[in-house]
């Protein structure tokens, strides 16, 4: 018989501060360990984690350059100026993706949206994929997941007169792109509270910002790509994850509901592990295979037909 190679390392937790803090609560020394074990070892720090209001949403104009990418995507929109969003080919890319842009043909924007093949142009902006841009009339562009290393393309975006907007969520390099605005909450000088939230949730917070309320209608796509993406679900991603599950609940966006019946999965019993383990990694397997498009197009299409035949093609793709 094989011997596991694995090892339990059980963490010590101070059994005082778990008495404590369960009187203050009045919970159960077993749920207040756990908090504890998470690090959770004040008494309003564990109310926000267990009652998870929307009290943990934060005013999306603390992040940097907020303001200034609202001001342009809006002038975009009243001059009628040509938008293209550039994302990236996984779960968090393709979420982020369909909800810009979904947000921006509601608001009457000319966009369309690009997410590179990882086999035929490798990860992120890339030049040609600029140029190619340009000859069609986009004056500005738009990354969501992607970007934050993107230097030579900034420049490239620069010369060629188009505007480059940068969402992101990655780690900061030492050179920051020169682009028009550049958003991401990791940024050493970004005052936004929140440093762990996924591409997506950089993309919902734009939209935050652009429609001057929290936009419910988009907070399914976010917990998809919050959970699919293993950020912590702390704080605000906390929020948005249990709210968007509840919204899939709902079985309003029809993509996600032919997706879910595709996994043998009651919409209306969803939760974070049909998400992880079923939803996640269909909605990968597009772009790790070829193109990410088709997982795109299964999330804002309106035609259930056209949702059901997508929702077969990316299950067979994971298979």
């Amino acid at each position: 018989m094989l011997q596991s190679k694995a090892r339990w390392k059980i963490k010590q937790v101070d059994e005082a501060r778990v008495e404590a803090l369960s009187r203050e609560l009045n919970l159960s020394k077993i749920a207040t360990r756990f908090l504890v074990q998470r690090g959770i070892v004040e008494a309003e720090t564990a109310r926000q984690f267990i009652s998870n209001s929307n009290s943990v949403v934060h005013d999306p104009f603390l992040m940097k350059d907020r303001d200034k990418a609202v001001e342009r995507i809006k002038l975009a929109i009243e001059k009628g100026e040509r938008f293209l969003i550039l994302g990236d080919y996984d779960a968090d890319g393709v979420t982020s993706t369909s909800l810009l842009y979904l947000l921006l043909k509601k608001m009457g924007a000319i966009v369309a949206f690009y997410v590179p093949n990882r086999f035929t142009e490798g990860y992120g902006p890339n030049e040609e994929a600029f140029r190619q841009a340009k000859e069609e009339g986009v004056s500005l562009i738009i990354t969501v997941d992607t970007g934050i290393s993107a230097v030579h393309e900034a420049n490239v975006a620069k010369g060629l007169g188009m505007d480059l907007i940068i969402t992101d969520h990655h780690e900061v390099p030492p050179e920051i792109p020169n682009a028009y605005a550049v958003i991401n909450p990791k940024q050493e000088d970004c005052p936004y509270p929140n440093k762990n939230l996924a591409g997506v949730g950089v993309a919902f917070k734009l939209a935050h910002a652009l429609l001057g309320r929290f936009p419910e209608e988009y907070v399914d796509l976010v917990s998809i790509g919050t959970i699919a993406d293993l950020v912590p679900l702390l704080d605000e991603n906390r929020y948005l994850a249990a709210e968007g599950l509840k919204k899939i609940r709902q079985n309003e966006r029809i993509g996600i509901k032919a997706l879910l019946e595709e996994c043998s999965v009651s919409a209306h019993e969803v939760n974070e592990e049909h998400i992880g383990f079923a939803v996640g990694p269909r909605l990968n397997a597009a772009g790790r295979l070829d193109s990410a498009d088709p997982a795109i197009y299964l999330l804002i299409t309106e035609d259930e037909m056209e949702a059901r035949e997508l929702a077969v093609l990316l299950d067979d793709l994971n298979s």
